[in-house]
C-alpha cells in the first residue's frame, strides 16, 4: 500500500519544456512557418541574385505553399476542426510525430531529393485527412460540409504534389488555387463575418446556399487555365470570378471601422477582389507582369490572412492567457504587410512600364518579408515556444 502526504496530493504536476511545447499544434505548426517564411525567402533573393544554385520553382514555390503556408494551415485546422464539428479535441499521439515527418520531407525537397521529400509530405497530408476524417465522422454538429471541403482540398493538395513526380511536371499554379486560395477562402468566409458580427453586432449576411462549391470550382477552373495556357478558358473564369467574389465580397457588408485585429482580416477580402481584376486585365491584355495578380493573391489575401489570423490563434491560445488586440507591434506587422504586397505591385508595372530598377523593388518587397517574419517571431516567439 502506497501513502501519500498531504503536499504530494497537492502539488501540481510540473511539464517538461517539451511537453508544453507539444501540448498545442499551433505551437509546433506554426514554428516551422516562421522557419520556413524566413529561410524560403531567403533562399530566394540568393537565387535571384546569383548566389545560391538550385531549382527556382522548388524552393520558392514549393517551400512557400507546402513550408509556410501549409505548415500553417495544418496547425490551424487541427485545432479548429474539433471546434467546427463538436469533436473530441485531437490527441498529440496524432500530430506531434507527423509534424517532424512533415518538416524533415519539406526540407529533403529543398535541399535537392524531391522525389523523396515530396513523397514524405504527400503521406503525411494523407495521413492527416484521415485524422481529420475520423474527427469529423465523431463531431455532433449537423452542419459539416464546410469541414469535409476543407478536408478534400488538403486532400486535393496531396494528390496534387503526388501528380508532379508521376508526370515530372510542376503543378504550382493548380496547387496554389486549387489548394492553397480554395482553403484559406473557405475558412475566411466563414470565420471573417463572424468575427465582425460579433464585435459590431450587427447580423450575418445569408449568403448563397452553392457558395463554397460555387467558389471551388471557380479557383480550381483559374488554376487549369493558368497552369496550362488556356487563355480563352482564363479570360473567361477570371471575369466569372471577378464578378461573382465581388458580388459576396460587397454583400458580407463588413467596412464599419473596427480594431486592427479585425481589420486586417477584412482588407484581405479587398485584395482577393483586387486579385481577380488583376488577373482579368492581364488575361485580356496579355500582360507580362512577374505573376502580378497571383502575388496579389499569396501577399494580399493568403499573407494577411496568415498575419491576422496566426496573431489571433497564438494569443487566444496562449497560456497563460493574452487579451486578443493588436499591440503597436502587431500593428506595425499588419502595416508592413501591406508595405510588401504594395512594394511587390509597384515591381510588376515597373517592368510593365520598362522601369529598370523593378529588380530592386522585386528585392525590396523580398527582404521586407524577410524582415516581417522576423519581428513576428520576435513578437510571438517566446509565446508559441513556450519560453514565458
Amino acid at each position: 500500500m502506497t501513502f501519500h502526504t498531504k503536499q504530494d496530493i497537492h502539488t501540481p504536476i510540473q511539464q517538461t519544456w517539451i511537453e508544453k511545447f507539444i501540448s498545442q499544434p499551433h505551437q509546433l505548426f506554426f514554428t516551422s512557418t516562421i522557419f520556413f517564411a524566413i529561410v524560403v525567402m531567403s533562399l530566394t533573393v540568393l537565387l535571384l541574385n546569383g548566389n545560391f544554385q538550385g531549382n527556382f520553382t522548388t524552393i520558392h514555390s514549393f517551400g512557400l505553399t507546402y513550408g509556410v503556408f501549409t505548415n500553417a494551415f495544418l496547425g490551424f485546422l487541427i485545432t479548429v476542426i474539433p471546434k467546427y464539428t463538436n469533436s473530441t479535441i485531437i490527441d498529440k499521439k496524432y500530430y506531434a510525430l507527423p509534424w517532424i515527418i512533415l518538416q524533415v520531407g519539406i526540407i529533403i525537397t529543398l535541399i535537392g531529393d524531391e522525389m523523396t521529400g515530396k513523397l514524405i509530405v504527400v503521406f503525411t497530408i494523407f495521413y492527416c485527412n484521415y485524422i481529420f476524417y475520423k474527427t469529423i465522422q465523431k463531431g455532433k454538429s449537423t452542419t459539416k460540409k464546410e469541414t469535409i471541403y476543407l478536408n478534400i482540398l488538403l486532400f486535393i493538395g496531396g494528390i496534387l504534389l503526388l501528380m508532379e513526380l508521376i508526370l515530372e511536371q510542376y503543378l504550382s499554379l493548380m496547387i496554389f488555387f486549387g489548394y492553397i486560395v480554395s482553403l484559406v477562402f473557405i475558412v475566411a468566409q466563414r470565420m471573417i463575418p463572424a468575427f465582425y458580427s460579433n464585435h459590431t453586432q450587427t447580423p450575418l449576411w445569408k449568403k448563397p446556399k452553392y457558395l463554397i462549391d460555387i467558389s471551388s470550382i471557380l479557383f480550381l477552373s483559374i488554376g487549369i487555365a493558368l497552369q496550362f495556357d488556356m487563355i480563352i478558358f482564363l479570360k473567361i473564369s477570371s471575369f466569372l470570378a471577378m464578378i461573382y467574389f465581388g458580388y459576396i465580397i460587397i454583400n458580407l457588408n463588413i467596412y464599419k471601422k473596427t480594431p486592427p485585429i479585425l481589420a486586417i482580416l477584412v482588407i484581405a477580402f479587398l485584395w482577393l477582389e483586387i486579385g481577380f481584376i488583376s488577373l482579368f486585365l492581364e488575361s485580356i491584355f496579355e500582360i507580362q507582369s512577374l505573376k502580378l495578380s497571383l502575388h496579389i493573391f499569396a501577399l494580399g489575401f493568403v499573407t494577411n490572412l496568415l498575419i491576422g489570423f496566426g496573431s489571433r490563434v497564438i494569443m487566444g491560445h496562449a497560456v497563460p492567457a493574452q487579451k486578443i488586440f493588436a499591440d503597436k507591434i502587431t500593428v506595425f506587422l499588419f502595416i508592413l504587410t501591406q508595405i510588401i504586397v504594395i512594394s511587390r505591385i509597384l515591381a510588376s508595372v515597373m517592368l510593365i512600364s520598362n522601369i529598370n530598377i523593378f529588380m530592386n523593388i522585386l528585392y525590396i518587397s523580398s527582404i521586407l518579408w524577410i524582415a516581417l517574419f522576423i519581428i513576428w517571431t520576435f513578437r510571438y516567439g517566446k509565446t508559441i515556444l513556450r519560453l514565458n
